[in-house]
């Protein structure tokens, strides 16, 4: 019971009301959320052999990728990992060439009663190419599985135990609502290592340098400029 409720007030904290819920009803969301997997994700379900990034109408990268945060406290650089979250990876990159991260502030850094995470990027950027927020499903890979697991939250404990990527101090995963399909551009860097957000939301990365960086900052900070680099 307890471990539930630390759980829920985590989620809590994740969440507020500047995500989507505010700007769409919830039967709404899950109209838009449907018809996107359906269109763009029906194919990795089929079997294992599937080549993901061919099978998706989403971005997506099965390559290491480098990101430079340059933000007014000093550069971050982060290294995704395209093989263990290629459509997360693949959404963030896309963003980061759209443009979407430039003069965004990091708005809501939670380091009280200890230190947890930052948070930046916008939850309700239109791609100009579209006219639509698009949202990508919760990506989530086991180490003894060929594809990620798509739209599932994975509660089962060895199950836990076996994710590849999981929510460690300095690690990159995506902020969203109740939804489990409703990640955009908005993610968060752990200040700290959270196991229990394991299996409930998408870690596709981590910082590799300029930590220290991310340890000074504060709300209203932001983003100057974040651009694809060579590692």
């Amino acid at each position: 019971m307890k471990e539930s409720k630390k759980k829920n007030t985590i989620f809590s904290l994740l969440n507020n009301s500047t995500l989507i819920y505010r700007f769409f009803k919830p039967f709404y969301i899950f109209l838009i959320v449907n018809s996107i997997l359906i269109t763009g994700c029906s194919a990795l379900k089929k079997n294992e052999n599937v080549d993901i990034c061919s099978s998706t109408s989403f971005p997506c990268l099965l390559s290491n990728e480098y990101v430079l945060l340059i933000t007014n406290r000093g550069n971050i650089k982060l290294e995704l990992y395209g093989k263990s979250a290629p459509i997360t990876v693949g959404n963030f990159i896309d963003f980061v060439e759209k443009g979407a991260y430039d003069k965004t502030i990091f708005n809501r850094v939670i380091r009280e009663p200890y230190p947890f995470i930052i948070r930046g990027g916008e939850s309700t950027f239109i791609d100009k190419n579209t006219g639509k927020i698009r949202y990508i499903p919760l990506e989530i890979k086991l180490k003894t599985k060929k594809l990620p697991i798509y739209g599932k939250e994975i509660d089962i404990s060895n199950q836990i135990n076996n994710i590849e990527l999981k929510h460690k101090r300095s690690y990159l995963s995506m902020a969203r609502n109740k939804s489990l399909n409703s990640a955009s551009a908005q993610f968060y860097i752990l200040l700290k290592s959270l196991p229990e957000l394991d299996g409930r939301f998408a870690v596709f990365g981590k910082v590799i340098s300029g930590m220290d960086i991310v340890d000074l900052i504060q709300e209203e900070d932001f983003i100057i400029e974040a651009k694809r680099v060579d590692f």
